[in-house]
């Protein structure tokens, strides 16, 4: 059975290396066995790079465009820029991961001058990938022109939209300073590149979940020496190349019991948004092949207190069954309805985001803070598809999909695009968009669901939250009871996916 392909993308006008050398590329990084020979390739190769722009001009003050012209001459045959030198990084992860992995430069596509180019054979190299890592220079918090030219050309071709579809994504992003802007640049492409239709990964959990690849690199051929930098873009290669797979699984079983979909209201008024949600959900099941049940939790009915940001959480390390947050009183909606979070297959939150907002009950801010547990807790939603449903009318600018989007995501989760209905004087104004969106839901969420399930004895089983910056909580992780405590848990939720997996798919042979 062949292997998903990761497609790495660098959009950015000072790449080093060409498309046309993109094969050497990619011969270069799989020969490269240890993280330190990718070290020492990714530091000579900065260097190559410098050196590059001192024989184009810079020793002798040439203007810098005069130095990109002479540069472009060169072949972009050798060296790296600083936002190759991530994206290099993540495609070394992910093949270590085990996929394949290929490279490609934006700036052959898209020329800083004339039109664009060969489109077509990118379109197609986009067409044969599994997953796609786009690695970007930051500019004023935001993404490259390369980038945006990019995501252009995807918005606007509807045929190329629908094939790309279903496939992951991860982002990487490289500025100057240290917090340069570069989780807004890949908060913004994230959103881009869900809304064209793609599933969204952050980087995983081995440097804390976030939003992808940050790396630091003030001046020409620094970025190796920003270790943090590498490391989350090692995150994305390894994370896209788990979700690849994952998902290429989940194409060859049958889900022999209805998918469970957790719907989760938030923020209501007189139930306006579970309603909606609910028969919104209903409609698109219809016409769905997938079986599918709801299991509603109305949070806007209970007293969730805020998190108060206790120096140890969890309060222990144990099975996901058992509540974990300090907060322990009994009619606290988080301690009341703990285990019904655990038994879902996708998350759906729902908020409500009127204009008037007299009577409106809103929970979803504590409710964020307290998943905390849930996180800190060796990620208990891993790999579970996350679908925001936020009906919002026409002027209530409450940006709600946005905020759940890049909360969630932080819980090791795969990102769909939101479902936002569109309300104006109490009408649903795109009820066969909410309710499409919803049927593609559906269906990825029966894919990650397979995947996750059917890959259950060949993924790492090391998952764990890495306490970074919480000195009480490293130390609490490393003493022998809570080592042994992990081990337990591990093993209970093998067992526990092991048992979902006999009971709940059938699997096909994936050469029949």
């Amino acid at each position: 059975m062949t292997k998903p392909l990761i497609l790495g993308l660098s959009a950015t006008l000072r790449n080093a290396r060409s498309s046309a050398s993109s094969t050497n590329l990619v011969q270069e990084l799989e020969g490269l066995d240890r993280r330190e020979d990718l070290d020492e390739f990714m530091t000579s190769q900065a260097k190559i790079h410098l050196d590059q722009f001192i024989a184009a001009g810079r020793a002798k003050e040439v203007p810098f465009d005069e130095m990109y012209r002479r540069l472009r001459k060169m072949g972009g045959t050798r060296g790296l820029s600083n936002s190759e030198v991530c994206l290099v990084a993540a495609l070394w992860a992910a093949r270590n991961g085990g996929v394949r992995i290929e490279h490609a430069s934006l700036a052959d596509h898209f020329p800083a001058n004339g039109d664009a180019l060969d489109i077509e054979t990118l379109k197609q190299r986009l067409r044969r990938a599994d997953g796609i890592i786009l690695a970007t220079p930051v500019y004023f918090g935001d993404r490259s022109s390369l980038s945006q030219r990019f995501i252009e050309m995807l918005r606007a071709d509807e045929t190329l939209r629908r094939d790309l579809a279903g496939k992951v994504y991860g982002g990487i992003s490289v500025g100057a300073k240290r917090n340069g802007g570069q989780e807004t640049a890949l908060i913004y492409q994230m959103l881009d590149m869900i809304d064209i239709g793609l599933l969204a990964v952050g980087n995983d959990f081995e440097t804390t979940s976030q939003y992808g690849g940050t790396g630091h690199a003030g001046d020409i051929g620094t970025m190796p020496k920003d270790t943090y930098g590498i490391n989350t873009s090692l995150g994305v290669g390894r994370r896209i190349a788990h979700v690849t797979l994952s998902l290429d699984a989940g194409h060859h079983c049958t889900l022999k019991a209805p998918l469970r979909l957790g719907l989760w209201i938030l923020q209501d008024r007189d139930g306006e948004a579970g309603k909606r949600a609910k028969q919104a959900i209903e409609k698109s099941l219809k016409n769905s092949s997938t079986a599918a049940e709801l299991k509603t939790i109305n949070f806007t009915e209970d007293t969730i207190r805020p998190c108060i940001a206790c120096d140890i959480c969890p309060t222990h390390v144990g099975p996901d069954s058992e509540y974990r947050c300090i907060i322990g009183l009994k009619d606290d909606g988080l301690y009341k309805n703990h285990q019904k979070l655990m038994d879902v297959d996708v998350l759906m939150p729902v908020v409500f985001c009127p204009v008037d907002r007299d009577g409106l009950v809103s929970v979803y801010q504590q409710f964020m803070e307290r998943t905390r547990y849930l996180r800190r807790g060796d990620y208990v939603f891993s790999d579970r598809l996350v679908v925001p449903i936020v009906f919002v009318e026409v002027g209530a600018n409450e940006h709600m999909d946005v905020r759940l989007l890049t909360s969630f995501i932080r819980h090791h989760t795969v990102m769909q695009k939101p479902v936002v209905g569109l309300i104006h004087d109490g009408r649903l104004l795109n009820s066969n968009e909410v309710e499409q969106t919803l049927r593609a839901a559906i269906e990825n969420g029966k894919f990650v669901l397979q995947g996750r399930l059917a890959t259950t004895d060949s993924m790492p089983d090391k998952l764990r939250y890495n306490p970074v910056g919480y000195v009480l909580s490293q130390a609490k992780d490393r003493d022998a009871e809570s080592l042994h405590a992990r081990e337990l848990l591990v093993e209970q939720r093998n067992r526990k996916s092991r048992k979902e997996k006999t009971e709940r798919l059938t699997i096909e042979d994936p050469d029949s």
